[in-house]
Parts: structure tokens; C-alpha cells; sequence
């Protein structure tokens, strides 16, 4: 993992200037979880993809920058009442519309709480994820390349919030799905296996079972 130097940076909303570390590069050698979370180095990194303001709380990727509206939504209480950072992004998102990219915000302030061991915070991120990602739905935005994908992912959210049946359902369906690729098939009957054992875990994509000599897996990219 690279690091560049502490960097001024002038925020978008209220022009007050404060250093911020950035991150110029990672690298991401080892299995994913199961829910896309990055091995090592990469998965460290995790503390910059998001940075604030001191001065207002103004949470983004880049504070040097802010979408129309934006800043007259940080002013409101509701905003300033939200502790965590990746959360205060995450709602901006989803007041501008952006539902799909406000869910995946959503399970990064998960893992932020995973992290802190802070088991209730991550179980209410992981729902708040769940619920922007069916709110998108609805208005069309998907939150992966395909819907078999999305199977998988938001399988894994419930199970890891230990919502067993949902969980259950949601693979299912997946796995009704028509030319389910091998890889998440896979990652499907793995989940029913973690299901069945009301395991709420973070399990990696290493862990998968290995196929008969010969049996093809693809990538998720």
C-alpha cells in the first residue's frame, strides 16, 4: 500500500482548508470476501475512501468537490446528527438519488464497523445497504454487472446480519436464475452451507469448494 503526503485540500461546501492524507496506490494480491471486501493491502486502505471536513462535516471521496445541492444538505440537522462518516456520505448519496452507490457506501461504513468491532453499528449499516439497494431497484439502478451477482452479494449482507430465511430466499432465487455462471453458483451453494450452519461470519472467496478437475469458474469482472 502507497501513501502519498499529508495534502491541504479546500472543501467544496465551506471553503475551509485542513489536511488529509491520500491514497495514491494499493495492491489487492489475495481472495476477496464474500461480500467484495479486498484482501490486503488494499483492505487497509479502507480508512481514506472516505474523507470530512473538520470544519462542516462534509463527507466525500474528495471533499475539494460537491454535486449541486449538496452543500445545502450538509447544513441539515438530519445530516449533522449522522456520527459516521461513511454514513453521512451514504445518505448525501441517496438524497441526490444515487441509491446503488449509497448501498455500497453503506456496506463500507459495515466494514469500518466490523473493524471497530462494533457488531450492532455493522448489522445497521448492512441493512441500510440492503434497503438503498432495493430502493435503486425500483428506479431502475442496478448495484452490480448482473442480477445473479446481486443475488450473491446481498445473500451474504443477510446472512452476516443473521437473517437466515431472507438469506436463504435470496439464494434461491439466485440460483433459479437462467445461465448462472459456475463461479456464482458456487458462492451460492457455499452460502446455503453457511446458512444451514447460522453462521454470520466473513468468509473469503479462497474458501470456496473446490470443482471436479476440469470444472470452469469464472471471474466477477
Amino acid at each position: 500500500m502507497s501513501f502519498s503526503d499529508w495534502q491541504p485540500i479546500r472543501c467544496a461546501v465551506c471553503g475551509g482548508v485542513s489536511e488529509h492524507m491520500t491514497l495514491a496506490s494499493t495492491d489487492s494480491p489475495g481472495p476477496p470476501d464474500l461480500d467484495t471486501r479486498p484482501a490486503e493491502t488494499m483492505r487497509s486502505s479502507l480508512q481514506f475512501w472516505i474523507l470530512e471536513c473538520p470544519n462542516c462535516r462534509y463527507a466525500a471521496p474528495s471533499i475539494a468537490t460537491a454535486a449541486a445541492g449538496a452543500a445545502e444538505l450538509v447544513r441539515k440537522n438530519e445530516y449533522q446528527a449522522i456520527k459516521c462518516r461513511f454514513q453521512r456520505h451514504s445518505w448525501l448519496l441517496a438524497q441526490l438519488g444515487h441509491y446503488a452507490d449509497a448501498g455500497w457506501v453503506s456496506l463500507h461504513a459495515a466494514w469500518m464497523a466490523d473493524d471497530a468491532e462494533d457488531a450492532e453499528r455493522a448489522r445497521e449499516c448492512r441493512g441500510r445497504a440492503v434497503e438503498l439497494w432495493k430502493t435503486g431497484k425500483r428506479h431502475g439502478h442496478d448495484f452490480m454487472e448482473t442480477t445473479e451477482q446481486e443475488f450473491a452479494l446481498v445473500a451474504d449482507v443477510l446472512r452476516r446480519r443473521g437473517e437466515f430465511e431472507e438469506a436463504l430466499q435470496t439464494c434461491m432465487a439466485g440460483l433459479n436464475e437462467q445461465n448462472l455462471t459456475p463461479l456464482i453458483e458456487d458462492v451460492l451453494r457455499f452460502q446455503l452451507t453457511l446458512i444451514s450452519r447460522r453462521d454470520t461470519a466473513a468468509h473469503t472467496m479462497g474458501e470456496l469448494p473446490k470443482r471436479p478437475q476440469g470444472g470452469e469458474r469464472v471471474t466477477l469482472e
